[in-house]
């Protein structure tokens, strides 16, 4: 029998948050024959050729679609992309990586319509959820925490608010954080005593051994602009859940842990500096194994090999 063939449609390729998710889950598809097509309105989406290298050791990246080729399924995880799916797919399996935006909305009916966080499936009505996967051996800490932290990893493709420059100032904290990411995140991740981070980032951090405190650019400038625009533009503040540990994660990985359970505002110095003084070196080793229990790469992959071949044979 032919392998199946299947299509990922990507609406950006720089290393991001959606992006390394669907370069882990392709990493592991290695029984199907995977194509990867990159469509966007702004070039700017388009440019990262790093990422376009990576991803094509475990797929094949195209240019342009021919639509004389039917896929026997195409993933996407935007509406913009639905159309140009159902025209190139057989079976057509909508990601939903929030639930904050229109875009992770579909419009049209799929064939199956998974989310990536319990919330999402709730709130959009998705027909399961699997959550986001961490290759384990590749995010492993390397490093002893320091009892005081010294250096902390903003990890977000948005630069930190002036407060989180100032609050580690204060605390004689060198922070760093990403003008651009970049292929090896585990680096600067492995050279921080903590992480701040929301999302996928979290669970990366997680995974390494650290400490990781929930917040960042993702809460709306007001209530009005929320569904408009999504949670990441706002540069004055944010929302936090506090730090990670083995008491909280399940409720925060219910949301994603993307701020949303506590919705701990914050816009200042002096409340950054009361969340980073929680700071607990210990909980590097909780996070670890909350990790290797619940963000296996491995776990994600053989769910979405089943829902392939669910979709395949039915």
């Amino acid at each position: 029998m032919n392998m199946m063939n299947i299509l990922f449609i990507l609406a950006i390729n720089h290393y991001t948050g959606v992006t390394t998710w669907a370069h882990e889950l392709i990493k592991g598809l290695k029984q199907f024959n995977v194509d990867v097509i990159f469509v966007s309105s702004d070039p700017y989406f388009i440019s990262n050729k790093e990422y376009i290298k990576d991803i094509s050791l475990h797929s094949n990246v195209i240019e342009s679609l021919d639509y004389s080729i039917k896929y026997d399924v195409v993933f996407l995880h935007h509406t913009q992309h639905e159309n140009i799916s159902k025209k190139v797919g057989k079976k057509t399996v909508f990601i939903s990586h929030g639930s904050m935006v229109n875009s992770a909305n579909p419009k049209l009916k799929h064939d199956m319509h998974i989310a990536v966080s319990g919330r999402s499936k709730y709130v959009l009505g998705a027909d399961i959820f699997i959550l986001n996967g961490i290759d384990l051996d590749k995010f492993r800490g390397k490093k002893l925490l320091n009892k005081v932290p010294k250096k902390c990893l903003y990890h977000s493709r948005l630069q930190p608010q002036k407060f989180v420059y100032e609050a580690c100032e204060e605390l004689n904290i060198e922070l760093d954080c990403w003008k651009v990411i970049q292929k090896n995140v585990t680096d600067k991740i492995n050279d921080s005593d903590f992480v701040i981070g929301y999302g996928r980032s979290v669970y990366e951090a997680m995974s390494m051994g650290k400490p990781v405190l929930v917040f960042g650019h993702n809460s709306p400038i007001n209530k009005n602009e929320l569904r408009k625009t999504g949670i990441s533009f706002n540069l004055e503040g944010g929302f936090s859940d506090g730090w990670i540990d083995e008491n909280n994660f399940k409720k925060l990985l219910y949301r994603n842990c993307c701020g949303w359970a506590k919705k701990i505002y914050i816009d200042n110095k002096n409340d950054m500096v009361d969340l980073i003084m929680g700071y607990d070196y210990k909980m590097g080793n909780v996070n670890r194994r909350l990790a290797e229990e619940h963000l296996s790469s491995q776990t994600m992959v053989n769910s979405f090999t089943n829902v392939i071949k669910e979709l395949y044979y039915a």
